[in-house]
């Protein structure tokens, strides 16, 4: 019997489902025995479906009865969700299969070895995005608002996101009314020519304002104060307004380049008992009450009050972890905090003073390695004594996970026990590896769903270096 090609029509029996909503399958009564990738298929499902690619080691299809979700007109051509045609214990069974495959297919732990916590689902199952970047798209309406379509860069415009606030939907829709009365040019990723490329809402769930930033084609935006006036009375609400100038032929969002326009520079927002001034340029978790359940577990795993010492806070951001551990642990003795943005470390320092931290703090900017390097080798004389003291470390690093030296030169710390929070257990896995390895061993897993219907999970992650079986061997930094 000859291969399946594009256009065959084959039953196909689905055994597994992604976090990306694709069915995993093969043929049934056909001696094809590829993979079969079909978008919208449940496992346990047999159907006949529509071979739409055909390559070497497996196929695409399609099934004949589309998907969809009640709860948003534009799924699934919007990227935003994948798994939205699930019920929502069926999207954390997805997402808890996922962290458990990638810790024993990548880190290649065994079942058993560590205690794996069920996953914790989001206290919010829809609006519960204080933080949305929109892409614009000129239709017969005007010009309007909406995100990527699935794999690809055209806009779908999204009357109703389900996971947006109503806070920041109002805002959007004002802007898109005021850019279309003022003839503004959008952004033509093409021709690099246009003025609007994006407009990022983030909305305060502590005292109701938003930050809005438009990111320009431009050195400024026409009228800026007055448009930033028009969208708060408009809305109801206060508005912080910021523009990001990114002429770059690039994907990347924003660039470094933020200009404070009207309103407060900062937002302030909360998780659990710690306040934050949140920037346009800083990172802050999007769904807030899920990421006080993230945060408990991360704060339970490291157990600050029965290790003491300092708390070495990689990837610190504006210090949102290591204070909120703080602000649960008076005791704790010190916070040593590491991150890239130079305008995120000087919030980090503020949010300090603001949440009242009596504990010895620093905070430094860089390159986590470089940074981490030059502490010990005497660049800062308190750094290098508060960086003898740590005793546990929380490393939250963005999806790429850990940079190669980095678990080597944690494993020269004195620390006995990791706390890694991960965006992406793949890398997390990878990173554990690393770390088994030199000598650590995983405690304890516990996913987190910061990201309902999307196909992203968070993973806490405890380590403990194994103290009777392995001798801590000074990191020696390769030339760099």
């Amino acid at each position: 019997m000859a291969s399946l090609n594009k256009g065959d029509r084959v039953r196909i029996k689905i055994t597994d489902v992604t976090v990306e909503g694709v069915g995993v399958g093969t043929a049934v009564s056909h001696e094809d025995s590829r993979k079969v990738f079909c978008f919208g298929a449940r496992e346990g499902d047999t159907e006949e479906v529509k071979v739409i690619k055909s390559a070497s080691s497996y196929m695409v299809a399609r099934r004949d009865e589309g998907v969809s979700s009640p709860e948003c007109v534009s799924y699934p051509a919007c990227g935003g969700c994948s798994l939205l045609h699930f019920s929502y214990p069926e999207s954390l069974k997805i997402k808890e299969k996922f962290v458990r495959d990638c810790l024993t297919r990548i880190a290649r732990l065994e079942e058993g070895s560590f205690e794996f916590e069920p996953i914790v689902p989001s206290p919010e199952k829809l609006a519960f995005r204080n933080k949305n970047i929109y892409r614009f798209i000129r239709t017969s309406n005007g010009i309007e608002c909406g995100f990527y379509r699935r794999n690809s860069h055209d806009v779908v415009v999204t009357p109703r996101c389900a996971t947006e606030n109503g806070a920041s939907r109002k805002v959007r829709e004002s802007f898109s009314k005021i850019a279309t009365g003022a003839g503004l040019s959008l952004y033509d990723e093409s021709t690099g020519k246009g003025l609007l490329r994006s407009l990022m809402v983030r909305v305060s769930s502590l005292t109701g304002e938003a930050c809005v930033c438009v990111c320009v084609n431009g050195e400024k935006l026409p009228h800026a104060e007055e448009i930033a006036r028009r969208i708060e009375n408009e809305c109801g609400f206060p508005v912080s307004f910021s523009l990001n100038v990114n002429r770059d032929r690039t994907n990347t969002v924003f660039s470094d380049d933020f200009r404070h326009v009207y309103g407060p520079p900062v937002i302030k927002d909360r998780i659990g008992e710690a306040v934050f001034e949140i920037s346009p340029a800083s990172f802050f978790q999007v769904n807030p009450s899920a990421t006080e359940k993230l945060y408990a577990k991360a704060f339970e795993y490291a157990a600050p009050g029965e290790n003491g010492g300092v708390l070495l806070d990689l990837y610190c951001g504006i210090g949102t972890i290591g204070i909120y551990f703080a602000k649960k642990c008076p005791s704790l003795k010190g916070l040593l905090g590491i991150e890239w943005t130079p305008q995120a470390v000087e919030n980090a320092r503020r949010n300090v003073a603001l949440n009242g931290i009596e504990c010895e703090s620093a905070f430094f900017s860089g390159d986590a390695q470089h940074v981490l390097e030059s502490i010990k080798n005497g660049c800062d004389g308190n750094a290098a004594r508060m960086l003898d003291d740590v005793k546990t470390v929380v490393v939250d690093p963005p999806r790429k996970g850990l940079g190669d030296e980095i678990p080597a030169m944690l494993s020269a710390v004195n620390a006995d026990r990791i706390v890694y929070v991960s965006c992406n257990p793949a890398t997390l896995a990878r990173d554990i590896e690393r770390f088994t390895s030199l000598g650590w061993r995983t405690v304890k897993v516990c996913p987190v769903d910061m990201f309902p219907f999307a196909g992203h999970v968070e993973t806490v992650c405890c380590l403990y270096r194994q103290k009777n079986d392995f001798i801590s061997v000074p990191y020696e930094p390769k030339d760099v």
